[in-house]
């Protein structure tokens, strides 16, 4: 079905022009850099142990797991895509603020928390937006839509990396706070009169409910145990790694340094799914990358210096963006066009909230009892039942052997039921 016809179906015009969407994404990407590579060298300044940290990111990962569907609904259902937005940015930028001036672990929590709540919109309904205006027969380009957001993050990530050496960790939930207001300011001025209203709901109670197709759950329920299981061991690296580089002796702009590198290398990684999307399946794509990041953590477990670890954050980011484009495109491909948002909603909160969750917890254990070397051999473990899942993924996906299997079984089971009913 086109973009803007039909009842439940998303509206946007066809002639818009992608510049502001690549722009979004390159804001949002310099936004983004103003957090998160430094945010566990904030907590470690607090006074958080490497477990208490483990902790904290749980906690936040479990607030953006309960509200990322939620902003999802709002986004298909309420709003739209761009006014969700705007809402989640503000909300942000507000809860951010609070949080730099928590120091007590309580406050902490509780401030990071509703930062994490606000925040959970943001990846989602920023993927929904570009995935309208690109349209299912332009979806394989989407990759070079996301590498605008690894440009921003590479260049800012190294900016902020400075600028925090020379002011102090303090500045990072002002200058993220700052850059969240800027967003939404912006989207309300760039994108006005040129939002994707929601989907129209139909008062003709005959009007089915949208669901997701009865063929993809079983490549759904794989690809989600994949993506949980490469994000946690993911998630966990990206987390500890920043940690080691500054145990070794890594200064705050090192940090900034390797998160800039990793981004920049997602770049040519996401502008060559474009290509790879011709010859392999969006689930393809992602068990390569998570081959990637395999062939990462088996390095970094011997690694003995943060020049080793910075340098090695290249080849990962090659890895980030096969996965991440793979992930997106799986979510929009399986659910049905009117429940967009709320796919990529429920992707995310799996990818960045639940997987974070394990990730967080059980990589705090692990790292501190255990040490380095072990910590990056089980995330190497994990990560490689990861690209088995999604390879498996691809055979009970509709139209693969497997969903085949799986629909025609499905259709011999109702054929028979209505052959006992006529009885």
């Amino acid at each position: 079905m086109p973009y803007g016809t039909g009842v439940g179906s998303p509206q946007v015009r066809p002639s818009t022009s992608l510049l502001r969407v690549r722009a979004l994404f390159l804001s949002i990407g310099v936004a983004e850099s103003a957090l998160v590579p430094f945010l566990p060298l904030v907590l470690r300044e607090r006074g958080l142990s490497n477990e208490a940290i483990g902790a904290v990111l749980a906690l936040y990962a479990t607030t953006a797991i309960a509200a990322g569907p939620v902003w999802g609904y709002v986004a298909d259902r309420l709003l739209g895509y761009e006014r969700t937005l705007v809402l989640s940015l503000t909300g942000t930028a507000a809860a951010i603020l609070a949080f730099g001036f928590s120091h007590a672990v309580a406050l902490i929590a509780i401030t990071g928390s509703l930062a994490w709540a606000t925040r959970s919109a943001g990846m989602s309904v920023v993927d929904s937006i570009a995935l309208a205006r690109l349209g299912r027969e332009r979806r394989s380009a989407y990759g070079g839509i996301r590498l605008w957001m690894s440009v921003g993050f590479a260049a800012g990530a190294i900016v902020f990396g400075a600028l925090d050496e020379v002011a102090g960790l303090g500045v990072v939930a002002p200058a993220y706070a700052t850059l969240c207001a800027f967003n939404a300011t912006a989207l309300l001025v760039v994108f006005r009169r040129r939002r994707v209203r929601p989907a129209r709901v139909s008062a003709d109670s005959r009007t089915p409910v949208p669901r997701i197709p009865l063929s993809a759950l079983p490549a759904l329920a794989l690809f989600l145990v994949a993506l949980f299981l490469t994000n946690a061991a993911y998630n966990a690296s990206y987390t500890f790694g920043s940690v080691q580089i500054a145990s070794l002796g890594g200064s705050v702009v090192f940090v900034g340094l390797a998160g800039g590198l990793q981004a920049f290398a997602e770049v040519p990684s996401m502008a060559w799914t474009r290509r790879l999307a011709r010859r392999l399946r969006p689930g393809s794509i992602f068990a390569a990358g998570a081959a990637i990041y395999v062939f990462v953590y088996l390095l970094w477990a011997a690694a003995a210096t943060p020049e080793t670890l910075a340098a090695l954050r290249l080849v990962s980011g090659v890895g980030f963006g096969f996965t991440y484009v793979g992930t997106v495109l799986v979510a929009d491909e399986l659910v049905p066009e009117e429940l967009r948002a709320t796919g990529q909603a429920a992707a995310k909160a799996v990818g960045f909230g639940l997987a974070p969750i394990a990730g967080s917890l059980g990589g705090g254990f692990v790292y501190g009892t255990f040490g380095l070397t072990p910590f990056f051999l089980t995330a190497a473990v994990i990560t490689t039942a990861a690209a088995l899942l999604a390879r498996w993924a691809e055979v009970v996906r509709p139209g693969g052997v497997g969903g085949m299997v799986l629909v025609a079984g499905a259709r011999w089971a109702s054929a028979l039921q209505g052959r006992r009913e006529r009885r």
